[in-house]
């Protein structure tokens, strides 16, 4: 999502969000773990990325549930 209106989120709300510390956040962003991008020396990280990691990682738990056929 390109959106106009997609809020664009920093570290510090990012680590709230996660419920964890700024550096926890710097280094996923630094390891490609989070898509984010910098402008000058802070890393950004757009909420449409978030969510779409989140939807997967919920989408990836619920088929891993799922029983799987015998045949």
């Amino acid at each position: 999502m390109n959106d106009r209106s997609d809020k664009i989120m920093n570290v510090e709300q990012l680590a709230k969000f996660f419920g964890v510390s700024n550096q926890t956040i710097w280094r996923w962003c630094k390891s490609g773990k989070l898509p984010a991008f910098k402008i000058g020396a802070q890393w950004k990280i757009r909420q449409s990325d978030i969510n779409k990691i989140i939807s997967q990682k919920i989408i990836k738990k619920e088929n891993a549930n799922k029983p799987q056929p015998l045949f």
